[in-house]
């Protein structure tokens, strides 16, 4: 195509009534060539158009914003949780600026306000497992309620906040809820970084930890609010269990243990099964097989998109297998069977099951713990 493009400049310029034109000649020659390369002026009128097509684009997306009010607060939230989540300014973050804006962060009022996430999270409602509660703030008391836990990383935390419609028309119940975090290691008690914020309309809230630390969920209303809540919080893994039938109760040696003398650590858990128990993947993925090494018959199970871009999962071990390599599987699909190759003939039959990143093996435990169960709210309110 470009070759018929351009053989009719080359033809007009190449073309003469003699080997030594004219003046006229070389004047309609030079007219021509510069007819040839001088652009049309469309393109120009194109590009001179393109901001007003794209000031037309925008007063139309703003019109719609204006008119549907439904979008408008769509956009309102994507916007607000955008600017939250690449900050790491919470709600809380920015009613605390409206009250200095206002002249009243100094005040006694204001600090009581802004010390009372301070007061309760020296003395929190701690858990383990799980926990549920039903809170109420009166507009006469400056408080607020924290829920903390530790987490380890590839646990799932779960979160259900429900907010009571306010008392009357006009009163003002507006509750800030975030969830923070502290990690284990730090030497500053109150290094608590914003996570997510928590939306207080029931709807279960779950997200994968991806770090070990402190977790706790911070409840404060604004000012003279009067807020009554209910909320559950539940920590578990995120994982499902590799070995059909089995559980973590049946893990046999963990992540990090002496091999070989001390020369290696253990980078995986050992799940002990009868032979030939189905092991089943535990994402979507696609799979690599092989047969060597001290893993004996084993799986590569790469998550993410084409298998690219996210962890790695490790099944070693195998009797034989389910699936060929190169092959595409989904979360419960059966890889194999359990088994006792390579340099587990010894030991009785299990899986040896493990995680890698790209900054290398990660502790598969905390991932395969039982999921997380949201406990029933009391009766009684607190």
């Amino acid at each position: 195509m470009q070759s018929d493009q351009t053989r009719p400049e080359t033809d007009t310029t190449a073309e003469t009534d003699s080997d030594r034109p004219t003046p006229d000649s070389e004047a309609v020659s030079a007219a021509q060539s510069n007819t040839a390369s001088t652009p049309t002026p469309e393109p120009a009128r194109r590009r001179r158009s393109r901001p007003w097509l794209l000031a037309c684009l925008l007063a139309a997306l703003i019109a719609l914003l204006v008119y549907r009010p439904a979008w408008r607060a769509d956009a309102a939230v994507w916007a607000r949780t955008t600017a939250m989540d690449t900050f790491h300014i919470s709600p809380r973050d920015i009613y605390a600026a409206r009250l200095r804006i206002a002249g009243i962060e100094d005040s006694a009022l204001g600090q009581r306000w802004r010390n009372a996430v301070a007061r309760a999270g020296a003395d929190p409602g701690r858990f383990t497992t799980r926990y549920a509660t039903r809170g109420t703030f009166v507009p006469d008391t400056i408080e607020a309620h924290v829920y903390q836990t530790t987490l380890e990383r590839g646990e799932r935390f779960q979160v259900r906040l429900q907010r009571d419609a306010p008392a009357c028309a006009g009163c003002r119940n507006a509750l800030y809820a975030d969830i923070e975090r502290r990690d284990t290691d730090s030497d500053d008690s109150n290094a608590w970084a914003h996570v997510s914020g928590l939306p207080a309309n029931g709807e279960i809230q779950s997200f994968v930890t991806d770090r070990d630390g402190d977790y706790r969920v911070v409840l404060q209303p604004e000012l003279a609010a009067a807020v009554r809540y209910d909320v559950a919080m539940a920590r578990g893994g995120s994982l499902s269990f590799p070995v059909k039938g089995a559980a973590a109760r049946d893990i046999g040696s963990g992540f990090g243990a002496p091999r070989d003398g001390g020369s290696r650590r253990h980078h995986g858990v050992d799940i002990f099964a009868a032979r030939g128990t189905p092991v089943t993947a535990v994402a979507d993925g696609r799979v690599r097989t092989g047969t060597g090494g001290i893993g004996g018959n084993h799986v590569w199970l790469s998550s993410g998109m084409l298998g690219i871009g996210g962890a790695r999962y490790y099944y070693a071990h195998l009797d034989s297998f389910n699936v060929e390599s190169g092959a595409s599987v989904s979360k419960g699909d059966v890889l194999g069977y359990v088994g006792n190759t390579g340099n587990a003939r010894t030991t009785p039959p299990h899986l040896h099951f493990g995680i890698y990143t790209s900054f290398g093996p990660v502790d598969p435990a905390p991932f395969l713990r039982p999921p997380a169960q949201l406990a029933a709210v009391p009766s009684s309110r607190r």
